[in-house]
């Protein structure tokens, strides 16, 4: 019922008006307690329950404290008292820490104060200790600063090149000549199988060839003859200059003789038929 009280701003009573001070006809219209410091009028309070004016640890860091930061510790009296015959009236000591809230009762709120009082001396102690330890501190040495922090950028930077070098998988062999003409051969037998238009296919496939030479650096294969030595399966097509005369010779330098238009298509013939 009364969750939302919890996640309130845990200091926005501070230095305001007590209801007594407001007066009979406040404390009468919002069943408010004397000693109730919210106003009930700002948006975001309700009357169903009644908080008195905290007590608070300022924030440790008050060089970031523009006056709207979290205490470090606050402790408000809290009464609900919504309808009071339905669900009775509660008070509670809220303590909110660290972002945390707490309800605690008076054997609670005792052994509390008991845990801070047994803990000052301590405190106490650790700031002479502080005291002592600060005499030898220095400041750092901004050159020497600037260095170690390049050396350390770079160890981390060579340490991911290590780490993602063991994540790369490794280059896969590079495909042989048989392997590149079965690779052809499966989408040529579908086209077959499905009546699509073969010829269209090949240039499209011809092109994509050229474009990935081409993107590998290997453009001078293009410029070659190019025709194909259909006498040995596999063996890489001619690369010297279109109209040359005499045999033609593959890029690992076997020379093959030219090949008549009847060679051609006896070739290009069974080759279809092996495809079926």
């Amino acid at each position: 019922m009364y969750a939302s009280a919890k996640a309130s701003s845990s200091h926005q009573h501070i230095g305001a008006l007590t209801a007594a001070e407001r007066g009979p006809e406040w404390m009468a219209t919002y069943s408010c307690t004397p000693w109730c410091a919210m106003d009930h009028n700002s948006p975001g309070n309700t009357f169903e329950w009644h908080q008195a004016a905290p007590a608070i640890i300022p924030p440790l860091d008050v060089l970031h404290d523009e006056g709207d930061g979290e205490p470090f510790l606050t402790a408000h009296v809290t009464t609900v008292n919504f309808e009071p015959d339905v669900f009775g009236i509660e008070s509670e000591l809220w303590i909110w820490s660290g972002g945390r809230s707490y309800e605690l009762d008076e054997e609670q709120t005792d052994r509390l104060i008991a845990d801070i009082e047994s803990f000052l001396p301590h405190l106490r102690a650790a700031r002479t200790l502080l005291a002592e330890a600060r005499k030898g501190d220095r400041p750092c040495d901004p050159a020497a600063r600037a260095k170690a922090d390049a050396e350390r950028e770079e160890r981390v930077a060579a340490t991911r090149e290590v780490e993602v070098a063991k994540t790369e998988p490794a280059p896969a062999p590079p495909l042989s000549a048989e392997q590149y003409s079965e690779m052809v051969r499966v989408p040529v037998r579908a086209a077959l199988q499905h009546a699509q238009d073969v010829p269209a296919m090949a240039r499209a496939m011809s092109a994509a060839v050229h474009a990935a030479i081409r993107e590998a650096g290997a453009e001078p294969y293009l410029c070659g003859c190019g025709e194909g030595n259909l006498a040995y399966k596999g063996m890489l097509p001619c690369v010297l200059p279109y109209g040359h005369s005499g045999d033609h010779r593959s890029s690992t330098g076997e020379a093959f003789a030219h090949c008549t238009e009847r060679a051609r298509n006896e070739h290009a013939g069974q080759a279809v038929q092996s495809m079926k």
